[in-house]
């Protein structure tokens, strides 16, 4: 961060701003003001490139935060530029783009001080579940049926190992973080860049949901970050003979690639999985948890839980103590819930 004027009279970003993705990760740059009387109350400022469906109305946030990075609070107008951990949304629908100047006070009020939204949508190159999938609960089982699964990402481009997850949430999932209750999940493994899996059927362990609940399978991808969601479909909970629901996704990108994909098999559910859905109360990594699976820890807020991502590695729990939110009375309560 390199200062070039003290001599401002406006908290804001500058004309000069930008992001560029990389991988798993994405490149910010910007130029920035922070006036002294802004900082005088001693709050934290951060950038923050966010993706929205929907687009943004004035200072207001909403979608996904796909990355962030905290400010040294210096007055004056300066330049910064950074490669930081990229958690793009879920799912393949294109993103309007915005970056963001905000500040978090003392108490924890955190205010957008400026916005900037980009004119070019963002599409991201995710690996999803193409054409119809379906979830039936019967008996301790979850019979899950994906039409396909693809990666339009480039030949050369292998996946991080992918995983299916059934979550039971209380609202049907939307993209970014989640509180909810594991119903299942399988290991499927790596897929190279321009391939697919076809007539997926997986039959794996899952524990009782909640007849109300809204039933989210999720396709998760491998990164230095943990396990990110890549697509989701959102389904009734089913049980014995119920209906299978089906939902499609964005039908410019699945025609894009089925161009260019080349069919493979399906990988097959492990006889004997390594690990069971009903083992979901065995103590969560924070090393290697989502922020949705640290937030579904009972006693961890949803803030505490992206800040333990962001503080990531551990070498001990006791470490999480640098983590924004995580007091030693917090850690005494649920560090026995938590393993590195």
């Amino acid at each position: 961060m390199t200062n070039y004027s003290a001599s401002i009279e406006t908290t804001g970003l500058g004309l000069n701003h930008g992001y560029c993705l990389d991988g798993d990760f994405v490149h910010l740059n910007a130029d920035v003001s922070l006036t002294e009387a802004d900082l005088a109350d001693g709050g934290q400022w951060h950038l923050q490139l966010w993706a929205s469906v929907a687009g943004f109305d004035g200072l207001a946030l909403n979608g996904v935060k796909v990355a962030e990075l905290a400010l040294q609070p210096t007055p004056g107008a300066f330049n910064v530029a950074a490669c930081v951990a990229a958690l793009p949304p879920a799912g393949c629908a294109q993103q309007v783009m915005a970056l963001a100047l905000v500040e978090q006070s003392a108490d924890g009020y955190v205010r957008v001080r400026d916005l900037s939204v980009y004119p070019t949508a963002q599409t991201f190159f995710q690996p999803f579940m193409h054409g119809a999938v379906s979830c039936q609960l019967k008996d301790g089982v979850a019979e899950i049926a994906i039409e396909s699964i693809a990666s339009p990402r480039a030949a050369e481009n292998v996946s991080g190992t992918l995983a299916l997850e059934v979550w039971a949430l209380a609202a049907p999932y939307g993209g970014g973080a989640w509180v909810g209750t594991p119903v299942a999940s399988l290991v499927l493994g790596t897929l190279a860049g321009g391939t697919t899996w076809s007539d997926c059927h997986y039959s794996v362990p899952a524990v009782t949901a909640n007849a109300s609940a809204a039933l989210t399978v999720m396709l998760r991808e491998w990164t230095p970050a943990g396990y990110l969601t890549r697509d989701y479909r959102n389904l009734p909970a089913t049980v014995a003979e119920a209906p299978v629901a089906t939902v499609t996704v964005s039908e410019k990108l699945e025609k894009k690639v089925e161009k260019k994909v080349a069919k493979k098999p399906a990988p097959k559910a492990a006889a004997k999985p390594a690990a069971k859905a009903a083992a979901a109360t065995a103590p969560v990594s924070v090393n290697k948890a989502s922020v949705g699976e640290l937030a579904a820890v009972k006693g961890l807020s949803q803030g505490v839980a992206e800040a333990i991502v962001a503080a990531r590695p551990y070498a001990k729990i006791d470490d999480l103590v640098r983590a924004k939110g995580m007091g030693p009375k917090l850690l005494e309560k649920v560090g026995k819930l938590l393993k590195v």
